[in-house]
């Protein structure tokens, strides 16, 4: 071992504590000496002999800590740029604007009874006793209404089998 890394060996408690006085965070303080470390050990070629190596360390930790401290401002100013680009984007509402005038044209074209079934049962969420009791019908024909109005809304609206399956 070299008399470079001996001394920076003795000198890594009094890193530690700058450390935590910088970050204020015991964890944050540990990372900090650990890059601060493996910067010196990189850059030891540019130390001065003769010169104070506890100094030069306490340098290249300030440095470290503001490069490191800069950079975590920059990623905050992107993530809150990137953050107010995704509220600037407007959903394309005409989709659903289509695909309702669709479903409307479709339900008209639909017999009395089977629209009333597919209103009151599908969109307003009634039961079918209560349906059946208000039109004074079978609750099966109340069904069958249903059932045929879905199938004819569905061919209307040009959904097939295998497209409902895989949705």
């Amino acid at each position: 071992m070299s008399a470079f890394q001996t001394e920076l060996q003795t000198l890594l408690p009094d890193l530690a504590r700058f450390a935590r006085v910088l970050t204020r965070n015991e964890d944050d303080a540990h990372d900090l000496v650990q890059d601060c470390v493996e910067r010196a050990l990189r850059k030891q070629d540019l130390f001065q002999q003769g010169t104070s190596l506890k100094s030069w360390l306490f340098t290249l930790m300030r440095n470290v800590f503001i490069s490191q401290k800069r950079r975590e401002t920059l990623d905050r100013r992107y993530v809150a740029m990137a953050d107010d680009g995704n509220r600037r984007v407007q959903v394309p509402s005409q989709v659903n604007s289509v695909f309702l005038k669709q479903t409307m044209n479709a339900l008209r074209r639909l017999s009395s009874n089977e629209r009333q079934a597919i209103i009151v049962l599908g969109v307003h969420e009634g039961s079918q006793h209560e349906v059946a009791r208000a039109m004074n019908e079978p609750v099966g024909t109340v069904k069958s209404r249903l059932c045929r109005g879905r199938a004819r809304l569905r061919t209307a609206m040009g959904f097939d089998a295998a497209m409902l399956a895989t949705a």
